[in-house]
């Protein structure tokens, strides 16, 4: 096809294309893509089965009071939340929303793909800050400096992917505030908000109608391969990003994973594998890498960024059935998922026979 005929931002672009080829091979252990790393919980499952062996394929999703559920899990009025097919399409809406065609977004880099990619899309500028210093700490000052009238959105990512870094809720609140008074919104991805709850911004949604706050249920539900996620703003932006949502977004199991949440067993299952991921996991990995002076970025969540410059700790791995994510830039670094104990005892095994045979 004349490629005369497509949009000139993108045509420009680069397909964002992760790692995925042979990653479903029986047997791996999958600490490459931030997911759970066990199976969600039975009473999850059995939501999903209930609905596939009803075999109502043909009809169209209804969802029922899936927001409700979903604002009682938040902690909001259920006017003041969308369920979304997972937090990728969280960030596009609003996106299509807020950005047009030459319009000016501050997104602090590096950071998770869809942020920019989205901005791509609509044919934004992108301001880019850079996270800096030995241990990567968000470009604060810098992004304060760039809101300025004829922004129109900020991004904050918190914790931030694929870095791990956390930025303080006041300071978060600085930058809603500075950007409403510039008239810009701001977007918070909260993916990783559980492994971090005292940074949410949620509970300010009241006070600044410029926010939105974007949240997953893949990391800690476990439910990635169903994609279900939500936004969280002020009821008059909800009404507007209905608009651009289509009315079937959301597939019927993962609507029926989501609605699990009603039940007291899963959020209790969810915080368990939270309490094990970042209370006994994640300070056993530290304390290992310390011991074997292994560089790591400090992370308020379910993953640690490491230096792998020539990919061999990545190829070594994968020969023991353990997937990492090699960075696709030229810093050299490999984001590594904080599984649970067990993950984490084998993983550990595995990395002291890479740097015994190293020596």
């Amino acid at each position: 096809m004349e490629r005369g005929i497509f949009r000139g931002s993108i045509k420009d672009m680069q397909p964002y294309n992760p790692p995925l080829e042979g990653r479903t091979q029986e047997g791996y252990l999958r600490l490459d893509f931030n997911e759970r790393t066990i199976p969600p919980h039975r009473l999850v499952r059995e939501a999903i089965g209930q609905y596939i062996g009803r075999g109502e394929y043909q009809v169209y999703p209804e969802y029922g009071d899936l927001n409700n559920v979903i604002a009682d899990y938040v902690g909001v009025k259920s006017s003041e939340v969308i369920a979304t097919n997972g937090s990728d399409q969280a960030i596009d809406i609003i996106y299509r929303l807020l950005v047009e065609k030459g319009d000016n977004v501050i997104v602090p880099a590096p950071t998770f793909a869809m942020l920019e990619q989205s901005a791509h899309v609509q044919g934004a500028n992108i301001v880019a800050p850079r996270y800096k210093g030995e241990t990567l700490d968000f470009p604060f000052d810098e992004v304060m400096a760039e809101i300025k009238p004829g922004v129109k959105l900020v991004i904050i990512c918190n914790p931030n992917n694929p870095t791990g870094t956390t930025l303080s809720k006041d300071k978060s609140e600085a930058i809603i505030k500075k950007a409403e008074e510039a008239g810009a919104g701001v977007l918070v991805d909260e993916a990783y908000h559980e492994f971090a709850p005292d940074l949410t911004v949620v509970d300010l949604i009241d006070k600044y109608n410029n926010l939105f706050v974007t949240r997953s249920f893949s990391k800690v539900m476990g439910i990635s391969g169903l994609r279900a996620g939500s936004v969280v703003s002020q009821e008059d932006n909800i009404k507007e990003l209905n608009k651009i949502r289509g009315p079937y977004d959301i597939n019927m199991p993962a609507a029926a994973a989501m609605k699990a949440l009603r039940n007291p067993e899963v959020v209790a299952d969810m915080k368990a594998y939270i309490s094990e991921v970042m209370d006994v996991s994640k300070p056993a990995l530290e304390e290992f890498y310390r011991r074997n002076g292994v560089r790591f970025i400090p992370s308020g969540a379910n993953f640690h960024l490491l230096e792998d410059k020539d990919r061999a700790l990545t190829n070594f791995l994968k020969t023991k059935g353990i997937l990492i994510r090699p960075r696709s830039d030229p810093s050299g670094t490999v984001r590594v998922s904080i599984g649970a104990r067990e993950d984490t005892r084998k993983y550990v095994e595995a990395f002291q026979e890479f740097l015994s045979a190293s020596k």
